[in-house]
């Protein structure tokens, strides 16, 4: 048996406590917002830009939060799938990513969050770039040196493992294709 076929297809879901503490989170800033924007702390000495600003954070906090509430119902099912074949991650497309297109995986540091970043054919890249959002999101992100398809965190798997365990299924799927010739038999006299 070799190395490949002895890895088991995995299946991750979102992290149910870390999903609570975004929500928390979420709501905390939007009725701090609100409460300023809306003067429920009867101070006078705000002025029209901390208002407004007030407001858009009250819009901005309020449809992460409501994002994350819907995260939270829908997270029952998992979203990342490793295989011996390929990565899937149904938050970014419903394609599977063959590790053969898969030129290098390395992690990125961001304060406290580790997120894995894939180096794909530039080919492939196009089919992952998602939307709008996603694509202006992706441009940010070159600069700072996450560029490639990024596989964020918030799941039951942290960071580091994460990337550990894409490494080495990359390394096996990587191997199975290398297309080695097995060794010839001696002839027989």
């Amino acid at each position: 048996m070799s190395v490949s076929q002895s890895l088991p297809n995995l299946a991750i879901g979102y992290s149910l406590p870390r999903l609570f503490k975004l929500l928390a989170a979420g709501l905390l800033a939007t009725l701090l917002c609100g409460a300023l924007a809306f003067s429920w702390h009867y101070g006078k000495d705000i002025a029209t830009i901390q208002i407004a600003l007030s407001y858009f954070g009250v819009v901005f906090f309020g449809l992460a939060t409501c994002r994350t509430l819907w995260t939270l119902i829908s997270a029952r099912e998992p979203v990342l799938f490793i295989t011996r074949i390929g990565i899937r991650d149904t938050r970014i497309a419903d394609d599977t990513i063959s590790w053969r297109s898969v030129r290098d995986i390395s992690i990125f540091r961001y304060r406290s969050q580790r997120i894995v970043v894939l180096q794909v054919d530039p080919l492939l890249a196009e089919r992952f770039e998602g939307s709008f959002l996603k694509r202006v999101l992706s441009l940010l992100n070159k600069p700072i040196g996450a560029d490639g398809v990024l596989v964020t965190g918030g799941l039951t798997m942290d960071g580091e493992t994460l990337f550990e365990t894409c490494k080495q299924y990359w390394t096996a799927g990587r191997l199975a294709y290398t297309g080695r010739a097995a060794a010839e038999p001696e002839p027989v006299s």
